[in-house]
């Protein structure tokens, strides 16, 4: 059954706070309010408290959304769950500070927004109700008046108190020097009774009797009390105190069934947060990894570079980024179908991983294309021998499918900080160097020169010359034509 509540919106986009507030209300929810900004939380809060606050953390105002709820926390007990877009470590690290009853990561869905909603209220409540316990086993402990007896040697209760008659609803004159006093208790009491008074009477210098009883009044209801013996100084009378337990022991079942509850109910916000945490987590490894070879994506791979450029310009090493593109790799999709072309870019992944050491990355920018980082390397022909490692895993074949398949590659290489500086300069100088592999018989690898700028932009030069000749000879041909049209024309009027 659903818990009914009222709910402070605590977010600053206006159309995201109607969206949430009609959701809500559609929930069976009031909404108490809607605000802006952290300043107005408390305001909102004294005018109309709620039973929930939806907190966003980035909020208007001078205050954010946790300083918001560190004050509301500091003068009222009302739950509240962060619903934010913010995964900041440094900022959730802060929330906790504050006790949420949950950290929802936008986007999330209305349904998960409402299971959230009803296990916090139903932890709030359970929290509430066990403070409650508490206090009352406080009271009962602190300010109960003690039922009490006087027995003498022989077991004869000869003194009650008030509070003693009432607790068994008996008269002093129907008990005082009439009963024994385990008259009172429990058949299974009677021999813990007989040797606490026994114990007692040994002498002052002898152990209190103190034991857990039950009393039985004259109408046969039981009550749990705490039963103390001890020996008045100088005579064979002992004082009998009891204090009545029954609400203390029911109030300590009923905390045990309310921890066992929340214990349970604390399971499945941990459960909770373990998948929302699992789900965070593979978000993220797919933001920045390959779909298909699982390998480091674009994204990954330029931050790598950068960690990696600054690494090596504190310790004059070299990085060579290395950029590798698949040979004929669309006559394999073409003739063996883009199932094996996958199977192919796959196995060609995890044979480059093995060329790997502890700090190299290699990673897939897309298509048949893959980029290798090469960190803290001491000389040109440390790079050389690596790139014939490389090549080195295209001289086997890879077995697709169960058919044996030959596939090589062409290396572009650009050196770090010998072709550049930037991680664009890098990229473009190495798929240069890879393209003029690729000219040069394929199945090899070349470093970036500078000839290869000047080559490139003569074949621009003759591309853009090669253009303009054919617009030239194009207007030409549009000019002939015109003036062979008024030829005709002029030939048809005389």
């Amino acid at each position: 059954m659903s818990i009914t509540a009222k709910i402070l919106l605590a977010e600053d986009e206006g159309i995201a706070a109607r969206y949430l507030k009609q959701s809500l209300t559609r929930m069976g929810y009031e909404i108490t309010g809607t605000v802006q900004s952290g300043d107005d939380v408390m305001a909102a809060v004294e005018e109309n408290p709620p039973d929930l606050i939806l907190m966003d953390i980035a909020l208007g105002g001078k205050i954010d959304g946790i300083t918001a709820a560190q004050k509301v926390r500091a003068n009222f007990d009302i739950p509240i769950i962060y619903a934010t877009g913010n995964t900041d470590s440094e900022v959730f690290e802060r929330a906790k500070l504050t006790e949420p009853y949950a950290y929802l990561i936008k986007p999330y869905d209305l349904s998960q927004l409402h299971n959230t909603i009803q296990i916090a209220l139903f932890k709030h409540d359970f929290e509430k109700r066990l403070k409650e316990s508490e206090n009352r086993y406080r009271t009962l402990f602190d300010v109960s008046d003690n039922a009490m007896m006087l027995i003498n040697a022989d077991a004869t209760v000869t003194m009650i108190n008030e509070q003693f008659a009432a607790m068994m609803g008996c008269s002093k004159e129907a008990v005082e020097n009439k009963r024994p006093w385990t008259d009172f208790f429990t058949d299974e009491d009677r021999k813990k009774l007989e040797a606490g008074l026994q114990q007692a009477l040994g002498g002052s210098s002898a152990p209190s009797g103190h034991f857990e009883t039950t009393l039985v009044d004259r109408t046969g209801t039981s009550k749990a009390v705490y039963t103390h013996v001890k020996k008045f100084p100088g005579s064979d009378t002992c004082i009998v105190s009891m204090n009545d337990v029954s609400e203390l022991k029911q109030a300590e079942a009923e905390i045990r069934t309310l921890n066992s509850k929340l214990n349970k109910t604390n399971q499945g916000l941990n459960q909770e947060i373990a998948l929302r945490e699992r789900i965070e987590k593979q978000l993220r490894y797919k933001a920045t990894h390959d779909y298909l070879t699982g390998l480091p994506n674009r994204v990954l791979l330029f931050d790598r570079l950068r960690q990696a450029i600054a690494f090596e310009e504190r310790h004059n090493t070299l990085i060579a980024l290395m950029v590798l593109d698949l040979d004929n790799f669309k006559n394999i999709n073409d003739t063996m179908g883009h199932l094996s072309g996958d199977i192919l870019l796959k196995k060609v992944s995890q044979g480059l991983q093995k060329c790997m050491r502890q700090y190299d990355t290699v990673g897939r920018l897309g298509g048949d294309e893959f980029v290798i980082i090469v960190n803290d390397t001491k000389s040109i022909q440390d790079i050389i021998t690596f790139a014939e490692k490389v090549q080195a895993v295209f001289q086997e074949p890879f077995d697709i499918l169960g058919q044996p398949t030959y596939v090589t590659t062409s290396i572009g290489v650009a050196v770090f900080p010998l072709h550049g500086a930037s991680i664009e300069a890098l990229l473009r100088k190495a798929d240069m160097a890879m393209y003029v592999a690729k000219k040069e018989g394929r199945n090899t690898f070349r470093f970036f020169a500078d000839s290869m700028i000047l080559k490139e932009a003569d074949q621009n030069i003759m591309r853009s010359k090669r253009r303009i000749d054919l617009m030239r000879e194009s207007a030409q041909n549009r000019l002939l034509s015109h003036a062979d049209s008024d030829s005709d024309k002029k030939y048809v009027a005389h």
